[in-house]
């Protein structure tokens, strides 16, 4: 009983601080989250036996990372390191340590990590909160800001908040779901990132689906009327709304060149593929490519799959997550599909990155999923159990009748 409470309390710890990269004890990739996880999973490695079939293709695919990294000439020990941890731990074992709690613990746990993560992003364009961490806070020379909350950076806080809307369908209580809608969206507008148009689809789906849609218009109306009232009476708020002013007409005047950048750091990167049929140019060396280019290697999550770890290990990491969404769906894990869905989505706009915060995601729906499954199996098995004691008291009756 004691270990399975210590088990609880490092994976509710690690689920709460995963979202939080900025916060780590070294120049790495590793955050206190992930300090905290290695040990919830290993507290419950007795759930480690039985694989899923969706963790079949995402196993299958290490020992071709792990050669894509190995054989990268400007590779080092840690990058290797890096990868066996996201794709040999988390992305495949990364939700066991969450296989006690219930979907709705589980998700109200991971919402209230990214509020916390949003009030911080709304403080940050106040004024109120600086850079926090190892983080990197994008500021004109003016004064206008985009948040980063806890994360690395503005972009690393959209991705973070635009795919979890849906999850607000778990929630049972009306107060509290509202309370993290209006915290999630503060966030998601501190970041002031265009890829939050990601988040349109996930919000769309949960607005179709809230029970209580009359109850939104309130408490937007009602959020509407204080912030008129605060603009009036608040120079705070005035001159916050003049930076976010000023940092909307830089992005908006420099929107060409942006989507000219996104768009030729694509088409840069597709000219690798050839390159990796097999395997990959490893992290390092797919960043030493890349930055060739236009000195960064945004925006290439999915190719940059390929381009990492080869083909056959992106098809194979890319058929894992098929797999979740498809069969999330058909159990009717409906919000958790679309959570991850979105979360794909985003992913276009990101790097891929040896941090585990973008793929906490994949550990919610797969944690979830599994409960599902065992679920399902147990009610199959007690039906099973129910029919072959019917039929036995039927074959004991048949002998009497004669």
């Amino acid at each position: 009983m004691q270990t399975r409470r210590l088990q609880q309390v490092f994976a509710i710890a690690a689920l709460l601080m995963l979202p939080w990269p900025a916060l780590r004890p070294t120049a790495q990739s590793i955050t206190f989250g992930d300090l905290l996880l290695l040990p919830a999973i290993l507290l419950n490695i007795d759930q480690l036996g039985k694989i899923r079939a969706w963790q079949v293709p995402l196993l299958a695919s290490v020992p071709l990372i792990l050669i894509s990294q190995v054989a990268d000439p400007d590779g080092s020990i840690i990058g290797v390191a890096q990868a066996l941890y996201i794709f040999a731990v988390i992305m495949p074992f990364g939700w066991v340590a969450f296989v006690s709690f219930r979907p709705r613990t589980l998700i109200t746990a991971f919402l209230l990590s990214l509020s916390i993560s949003a009030i911080v992003g709304g403080l940050q364009v106040g004024g109120f909160v600086g850079q926090v961490g190892s983080q990197s806070i994008w500021a004109l020379y003016g004064g206008a800001i985009r948040s980063a909350g806890l994360s690395i950076s503005c972009s690393g806080l959209c991705l973070s908040l635009s795919p979890v809307f849906a999850l607000l369908l778990y929630i049972p209580d009306y107060r509290k779901r509202m309370i993290f809608l209006l915290l999630l969206s503060i966030g998601l507008l501190a970041t002031l990132a265009k890829s939050a148009i990601f988040a349109t689809a996930g919000l769309g789906y949960y607005l179709w689906k809230e029970p209580n849609r009359r109850g939104i218009l309130v408490v937007a109306t009602l959020v509407a009327a204080m912030s008129a009232g605060l603009f009036a009476t608040s120079e705070r708020l005035r001159n916050t709304t003049s930076r976010v002013y000023d940092t909307v007409t830089y992005r908006v005047d420099n929107a060409g060149f942006s989507f000219y950048e996104r768009t030729s750091t694509l088409r840069f990167s597709l000219g690798y593929l050839s390159r990796c049929s097999i395997i990959g140019m490893g992290t390092e060396g797919t960043t030493k490519e890349l930055r060739q280019h236009f000195g960064n290697t945004v925006h290439v999550f999915h190719i940059g799959m390929v381009l990492v770890a080869g083909f056959p290990a992106a098809v194979l990491q890319w058929t894992g997550y098929g797999m979740l969404i498809v069969t999330s769906f058909r159990t009717g894990q409906h919000p958790v599909a679309v959570m991850l869905l979105c979360h794909m989505l985003a992913l276009c706009t990101m790097t891929m990155l040896m941090t585990s915060f973008q793929y906490v995601p994949f550990m919610v729906c797969a944690s979830i999923l599994n409960y599902q499954l065992r679920h399902n199996e147990q009610v199959a098995a007690v039906r099973l159990q129910s029919a072959r004691k019917v039929a036995a008291s039927r074959r004991r009756a048949i002998p009497a009748a004669a």
